[in-house]
């Protein structure tokens, strides 16, 4: 079973401490109107940025031939084309974008956001209002670099652990077991309530991937995915993680991100990656209502449609600060009423087949119908 210790040589291998970033950010101000220029120049400065500047797309485009920017402040309207056309032709590896944007071209921000964008400023410019902007900005770009960090951690840990240990099955599953506990460490940093949580999850979907005859491959994954759902929260800020009481909108978009976020920091490390379809998909709900990409009935992968299930019994048998733990009765009615909306209902169907003893909630298997 995996767990997830407190500190040790382990978490200091990986450096779970996640270094300030070493630098500060590039950034480049697309913009064609001199005065704005200036402006923009001069708010970055007061930051302590400096920064690049460019009037069309074409120059903006020569400069980023020899420079890997991080910040991109763009103006929607330029002379020879759109700011946006450099972050659609960019990616998702691209810079950060901010669009500036006159008040009566909203709606073409708004797209922008829907489009990777992070933020849009409209223009003319308060100098509080822009320097929260940016500000916000600088912390997704710290959050983007933290979760380098601990993806090129990982791929060395793994690397290096490959090579010392002698290439059997059992103790190159150690080696895998070992970073994802690491690696699981690194939420529970951010996150204290996650440790158990992760533990019984991952338990009871092998419990019910072998009911539903899963190979020992599929459930060594289902096991991994199920224990990392969440680690995309690592670069969730804290001020919104812990929040008490509701988000606001954009708090809100900014952890439905954390998906992405976990698939983002696993992708690349070879022995997870069969298991980033629990971390990518999570959320996703049967009906098609969910995300981040909205996937309906069988498009969900099958260890996410089991996630779901184990994940809403763990959260109704555990104890939150505004109700008791329920008993697993009120788990089953919720799991009816949702089967074919939010849950796969034969998979509902094979839980409710299963003895209660099968369980493993908080408290052991006390709580019962």
């Amino acid at each position: 079973m995996l767990a997830m210790g407190r500190r040790g040589p382990l978490s200091e291998a990986i450096g779970l401490d996640v270094p300030l970033p070493a630098r500060q950010p590039k950034i480049i101000v697309l913009e064609d109107e001199k005065e704005i220029q200036s402006l923009v120049v001069a708010m970055l400065n007061i930051r302590g940025f400096s920064c690049d500047v460019a009037g069309t797309v074409a120059e903006a485009r020569a400069l980023m031939k020899s420079v890997r920017y991080d910040v991109m402040l763009a103006d929607v309207q330029l002379p020879d084309g759109s700011g946006l056309s450099i972050a659609e032709e960019e990616g998702p590896e691209g810079p950060l974008v901010i669009i500036m944007t006159g008040s009566n071209d909203i709606q073409t921000a708004i797209q922008a956001i829907r489009d990777g964008a992070i933020d849009f400023i409209t223009k003319p410019f308060a100098v509080g209002h822009f320097l929260q902007r940016i500000d916000r900005a600088m912390e997704e770009w710290k959050t983007r670099m933290s979760l380098a960090h601990y993806g090129r951690a990982l791929e060395t840990l793994v690397q290096l652990k490959s090579e010392e240990l002698s290439r059997t099955s059992r103790q190159i599953d150690e080696v895998c077991d070992m970073t994802v506990a690491a690696l699981g460490a690194a939420l529970n940093l951010k996150d204290h309530e996650t440790a158990d949580h992760c533990v019984r999850v991952s338990q009871n979907c092998v419990t019910l991937g072998a009911a539903l005859n899963l190979s020992s491959f599929e459930l060594k994954n289902l096991k991994w995915g199920a224990y990392l759902h969440d680690v995309g929260k690592i670069g969730i800020p804290e001020r919104i993680l812990l929040k008490e009481g509701e988000l606001a909108p954009e708090e809100r978009r900014m952890v439905e991100k954390h998906p992405i976020m976990g698939y983002t920091m696993i992708r690349n490390i070879e022995f997870l990656g069969y298991a980033t379809d629990i971390v990518l998909a999570h959320h996703e709900r049967f009906d098609g209502t969910g995300y981040p990409h909205g996937l309906k009935r069988e498009r969900i992968p099958l260890n996410a449609r089991i996630f779901a299930v184990m994940d809403t019994l763990d959260a109704m048998t555990s104890d939150r600060p505004y109700r008791a733990a329920l008993p697993l009765s009120a788990v089953a009615t919720e799991l009816k009423n949702k089967a074919g909306s939010q849950f796969d209902p034969e998979i509902v169907e094979l839980f409710l087949k299963e003895p209660a003893s099968h369980w493993l909630v908080q408290g052991r298997v006390e709580i019962h119908a």
